[in-house]
């Protein structure tokens, strides 16, 4: 009874076909083929094992109040903490360290 058997299987395919209609079958197949196949190929890349800094010398960036990380100019977020960013010029202290 834990399995899914082939009745189950034909029940689940007759409420999607009523609830998409046949005209959308097709579309619904190629787009969670199109996402198994994304999910693939970034599942079978490794990540870089340490990000990318910004260099906090570049010329027009700006810091974090909330953890002082460098971020370009025309950041909206932070990407360390996730904080909106307010423009603080880089090397000014902020106060929290």
């Amino acid at each position: 009874m834990g399995a899914l058997q082939p009745m189950h299987m034909i029940i689940v395919l007759a409420i999607v076909l009523l609830i998409f209609g046949p005209g959308k079958l097709p579309e619904l197949g190629r787009a969670v083929g199109d996402g198994m196949r994304e999910l693939k190929r970034a599942s079978s890349h490794d990540a870089p094992a340490t990000p990318a800094a910004v260099a906090p010398t570049s010329l027009g960036a700006v810091a974090c109040a909330s953890c002082n990380t460098a971020l370009p100019i025309n950041a909206r977020f932070c990407g360390d903490c996730g904080m909106p960013i307010n423009a603080v010029p880089v090397g000014v202290p902020t106060g929290f360290h």
